[in-house]
């Protein structure tokens, strides 16, 4: 199992969330976020550029197949279209029935 966390431009979030359900994913979380990456250039008024962060949890053989759905809609080829991060997964609970590993993601 793994965590799946992607940093993502705010416009990109409803088409990747769309394209995301339509691949069969379990679920998301969705947060505003605000940060800086290795861009020189923020807009002046603000320190830190406003962001989207997405949390998936999967399945390993569900990752590369979520992490080119991010990078295909979520790609412009400029700088600040964001990050990707694959983490492992010890295990994972739902909390209303106690289901563990795997049937706790679907």
């Amino acid at each position: 199992m793994k965590k799946i966390e992607c940093i993502i431009r705010p416009e990109k979030l409803k088409d990747v969330a769309d394209a995301l359900k339509e691949i069969g994913i379990g679920g998301m979380t969705v947060c505003r976020v605000q940060g800086f990456g290795v861009q020189r250039i923020r807009p002046e008024n603000a320190l830190f550029v406003r962001k989207r962060k997405m949390e998936i949890y999967a399945t390993d053989a569900q990752v590369k197949e979520i992490v080119a759905t991010v990078v295909k809609h979520c790609a412009t080829g400029k700088m600040g279209d964001g990050k990707i991060a694959i983490l492992p997964m010890d295990d994972c609970v739902r909390v209303r029935t106690g289901e563990g590993k795997n049937k706790a993601l679907f």
